[in-house]
Protein backbone atom coordinates (compact mmCIF):
# COMPACT_ATOMS: atom_id res chain seq x y z
CA UNK A 1 0.00 0.00 0.00
CA UNK A 2 2.94 2.38 0.42
CA UNK A 3 3.22 2.66 -3.41
CA UNK A 4 -0.38 3.85 -3.81
CA UNK A 5 0.51 7.60 -3.80
CA UNK A 6 3.16 6.96 -6.48
CA UNK A 7 0.71 5.01 -8.59
CA UNK A 8 -1.94 7.72 -8.25
CA UNK A 9 0.57 10.40 -9.20
CA UNK A 10 1.60 8.41 -12.27
CA UNK A 11 -2.05 7.97 -13.24
CA UNK A 12 -2.71 11.70 -12.86
CA UNK A 13 0.37 12.61 -14.88
CA UNK A 14 -0.51 10.29 -17.74
CA UNK A 15 -4.18 11.26 -17.98
CA UNK A 16 -3.86 15.02 -18.05
CA UNK A 17 -4.89 15.74 -14.46
CA UNK A 18 -1.93 17.87 -13.47
CA UNK A 19 -1.81 21.45 -14.66
CA UNK A 20 1.51 22.68 -16.01
CA UNK A 21 2.53 26.30 -15.65
CA UNK A 22 1.45 26.84 -19.27
CA UNK A 23 -2.02 25.30 -18.99
CA UNK A 24 -2.28 22.32 -21.33
CA UNK A 25 0.55 19.82 -20.88
CA UNK A 26 3.30 19.99 -23.48
CA UNK A 27 2.48 18.28 -26.74
CA UNK A 28 4.57 15.27 -27.60
CA UNK A 29 4.59 12.54 -30.17
CA UNK A 30 2.95 10.02 -27.82
CA UNK A 31 -0.38 11.85 -27.86
CA UNK A 32 -3.12 11.44 -30.47
CA UNK A 33 -3.36 14.10 -33.11
CA UNK A 34 -5.85 16.87 -33.76
CA UNK A 35 -5.33 17.20 -37.51
CA UNK A 36 -6.34 20.20 -39.54
CA UNK A 37 -7.77 19.17 -42.93
CA UNK A 38 -9.58 22.44 -43.73
CA UNK A 39 -7.39 25.46 -44.31
CA UNK A 40 -10.10 28.00 -45.16
CA UNK A 41 -10.17 29.89 -41.84
CA UNK A 42 -7.12 30.40 -39.62
CA UNK A 43 -9.18 32.13 -36.92
CA UNK A 44 -11.54 29.16 -36.57
CA UNK A 45 -8.58 26.76 -36.41
CA UNK A 46 -7.06 28.89 -33.62
CA UNK A 47 -10.40 28.96 -31.77
CA UNK A 48 -10.80 25.17 -31.98
CA UNK A 49 -7.26 24.69 -30.68
CA UNK A 50 -8.01 27.02 -27.76
CA UNK A 51 -11.26 25.18 -26.98
CA UNK A 52 -9.60 21.75 -27.08
CA UNK A 53 -6.69 23.02 -24.94
CA UNK A 54 -8.93 24.53 -22.27
CA UNK A 55 -9.05 22.60 -18.99
CA UNK A 56 -12.26 20.81 -18.14
CA UNK A 57 -13.30 20.53 -14.51
CA UNK A 58 -14.56 17.22 -13.16
CA UNK A 59 -17.94 17.95 -11.51
CA UNK A 60 -17.28 15.54 -8.64
CA UNK A 61 -13.61 16.00 -7.77
CA UNK A 62 -13.35 19.57 -9.14
CA UNK A 63 -9.97 18.58 -10.61
CA UNK A 64 -8.95 20.14 -13.91
CA UNK A 65 -8.23 17.80 -16.80
CA UNK A 66 -6.58 18.51 -20.14
CA UNK A 67 -6.70 16.85 -23.54
CA UNK A 68 -3.30 15.29 -24.15
CA UNK A 69 -3.16 15.87 -27.89
CA UNK A 70 -0.75 17.05 -30.54
CA UNK A 71 -2.00 19.69 -33.00
CA UNK A 72 -1.01 18.99 -36.60
CA UNK A 73 -1.26 21.83 -39.10
CA UNK A 74 0.09 20.25 -42.29
CA UNK A 75 -1.38 20.83 -45.74
CA UNK A 76 -0.44 17.25 -46.68
CA UNK A 77 -3.67 16.29 -44.89
CA UNK A 78 -5.85 18.89 -46.66
CA UNK A 79 -9.32 17.67 -47.60
CA UNK A 80 -8.64 14.00 -46.85
CA UNK A 81 -11.66 11.87 -45.97
CA UNK A 82 -11.69 9.46 -43.00
CA UNK A 83 -10.23 6.47 -44.82
CA UNK A 84 -7.54 8.40 -46.67
CA UNK A 85 -6.53 10.27 -43.51
CA UNK A 86 -6.09 7.11 -41.44
CA UNK A 87 -4.10 5.50 -44.24
CA UNK A 88 -1.90 8.63 -44.51
CA UNK A 89 -0.93 8.65 -40.81
CA UNK A 90 2.72 7.79 -40.09
CA UNK A 91 3.67 4.20 -39.35
CA UNK A 92 4.56 5.12 -35.75
CA UNK A 93 1.27 6.96 -35.09
CA UNK A 94 0.40 6.73 -31.36
CA UNK A 95 -2.79 4.75 -30.87
CA UNK A 96 -6.00 4.15 -32.74
CA UNK A 97 -7.85 7.48 -32.64
CA UNK A 98 -7.37 10.77 -34.47
CA UNK A 99 -9.33 14.00 -34.08
CA UNK A 100 -10.01 15.96 -37.27
CA UNK A 101 -10.79 19.63 -37.80
CA UNK A 102 -12.46 19.51 -41.19
CA UNK A 103 -14.79 21.74 -43.20
CA UNK A 104 -17.80 20.84 -41.06
CA UNK A 105 -15.84 21.68 -37.89
CA UNK A 106 -14.83 25.07 -39.28
CA UNK A 107 -18.26 26.01 -40.67
CA UNK A 108 -20.46 24.89 -37.75
CA UNK A 109 -20.73 27.32 -34.82
CA UNK A 110 -20.24 24.51 -32.28
CA UNK A 111 -17.11 23.36 -34.15
CA UNK A 112 -17.89 19.61 -33.84
CA UNK A 113 -14.61 17.75 -34.29
CA UNK A 114 -14.57 14.49 -36.24
CA UNK A 115 -13.38 11.65 -34.00
CA UNK A 116 -12.03 8.76 -36.04
CA UNK A 117 -11.38 5.42 -34.39
CA UNK A 118 -9.51 2.64 -36.15
CA UNK A 119 -8.72 0.10 -33.46
CA UNK A 120 -8.74 -3.59 -34.38
CA UNK A 121 -12.06 -5.35 -33.98
CA UNK A 122 -10.47 -8.63 -32.93
CA UNK A 123 -8.68 -10.10 -29.96
CA UNK A 124 -5.65 -11.17 -32.02
CA UNK A 125 -2.59 -9.38 -30.58
CA UNK A 126 -1.01 -9.22 -34.06
CA UNK A 127 -3.82 -6.91 -35.20
CA UNK A 128 -2.70 -4.37 -32.61
CA UNK A 129 0.72 -4.19 -34.25
CA UNK A 130 -0.64 -3.05 -37.61
CA UNK A 131 0.23 0.31 -39.11
CA UNK A 132 -2.56 2.85 -39.76
CA UNK A 133 -2.16 2.26 -43.51
CA UNK A 134 -3.04 -1.41 -42.92
CA UNK A 135 -6.40 -0.63 -41.31
CA UNK A 136 -9.28 -2.29 -43.14
CA UNK A 137 -11.80 0.33 -44.27
CA UNK A 138 -14.63 -1.47 -42.43
CA UNK A 139 -12.76 -0.87 -39.14
CA UNK A 140 -12.61 2.92 -39.54
CA UNK A 141 -15.46 4.48 -37.54
CA UNK A 142 -16.34 8.05 -36.68
CA UNK A 143 -18.58 10.42 -34.79
CA UNK A 144 -18.37 14.11 -33.93
CA UNK A 145 -17.77 15.77 -30.58
CA UNK A 146 -17.76 19.37 -29.44
CA UNK A 147 -14.27 20.63 -28.51
CA UNK A 148 -14.92 20.64 -24.75
CA UNK A 149 -15.50 16.86 -24.87
CA UNK A 150 -12.21 15.96 -26.55
CA UNK A 151 -10.46 15.97 -23.17
CA UNK A 152 -12.83 13.36 -21.74
CA UNK A 153 -12.62 11.21 -24.84
CA UNK A 154 -8.81 11.30 -25.01
CA UNK A 155 -8.32 10.80 -21.26
CA UNK A 156 -10.68 7.82 -21.14
CA UNK A 157 -9.13 6.22 -24.24
CA UNK A 158 -5.60 6.71 -22.87
CA UNK A 159 -6.34 4.68 -19.74
CA UNK A 160 -8.66 2.21 -21.51
CA UNK A 161 -11.48 3.27 -19.21
CA UNK A 162 -13.95 3.56 -22.09
CA UNK A 163 -14.10 2.38 -25.68
CA UNK A 164 -14.92 4.15 -28.91
CA UNK A 165 -18.42 2.67 -28.84
CA UNK A 166 -19.14 4.15 -25.40
CA UNK A 167 -18.90 7.63 -26.91
CA UNK A 168 -20.26 6.81 -30.38
CA UNK A 169 -23.39 5.30 -28.81
CA UNK A 170 -23.96 8.47 -26.76
CA UNK A 171 -24.15 10.94 -29.66
CA UNK A 172 -27.25 13.04 -30.01
CA UNK A 173 -29.64 12.70 -32.97
CA UNK A 174 -27.44 15.00 -35.07
CA UNK A 175 -24.44 12.67 -34.58
CA UNK A 176 -22.57 14.97 -32.16
CA UNK A 177 -21.31 13.93 -28.72
CA UNK A 178 -21.90 16.73 -26.21
CA UNK A 179 -21.30 14.75 -23.04
CA UNK A 180 -23.08 12.09 -21.07
CA UNK A 181 -26.40 12.94 -19.47
CA UNK A 182 -26.23 13.70 -15.73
Amino acid sequence: MKNVPSILLLLFLTTGCVESEYGMPNQNNMHPWVVRTDFSNDESWALVKTQVSAPQRDPITRMRFYANVQFVDDSAYANLDCNDLVHALPTDYPGFVVFVVDEKTIENGEHPILVIGFSPQSLDPKDYERKPSQTPIDQIRSFRAIPSQIQGIENNFSIANMDFEDFANAVETDGVFRGFPP
